[in-house]
């Protein structure tokens, strides 16, 4: 996990500077970014007061930030299994596909007649 850090009050900078020393990376290379109000990014965003109360425990912390990133991934996963324009395409491939059978097999019972 790769996290940066994006808080104005400096005393919880040091402290989560200090808890995720071996994390810590730039902004673009980060997964998460850490921080204590929402701001446009690309990023997930991991906010102190909504993601996880404080006062936190170090252990606390790393279960959250753990959680926070696999539900992240799950759902970046999710939003980019099937793309709707695909999707469509797919749909209507198969509709063509069961009209087409459909109609076999209606000639089938007509000629065992």
């Amino acid at each position: 996990m790769k996290v940066f850090i994006n808080c104005d009050c400096e005393i919880l900078s040091a402290t989560l500077e200090k808890i995720l020393s071996n994390s810590i990376t730039s902004q673009s290379d980060a997964d998460i970014i850490i921080c204590e109000r929402e701001f446009a990014s690309n990023k997930p965003l991991f906010i102190i007061g909504k993601d996880i109360t404080q006062p936190f425990s170090e252990a606390e912390l790393k279960q959250k930030l753990s959680e926070f990133l696999n539900k992240s991934e799950f759902l970046e996963k999710k939003t980019q299994s099937v793309p709707e324009k695909n999707f469509a395409a797919f749909e209507k491939s198969l509709d063509e596909i069961l009209l087409s059978f459909k109609k076999q097999i209606l000639e089938l019972f007509k000629n065992a007649k």
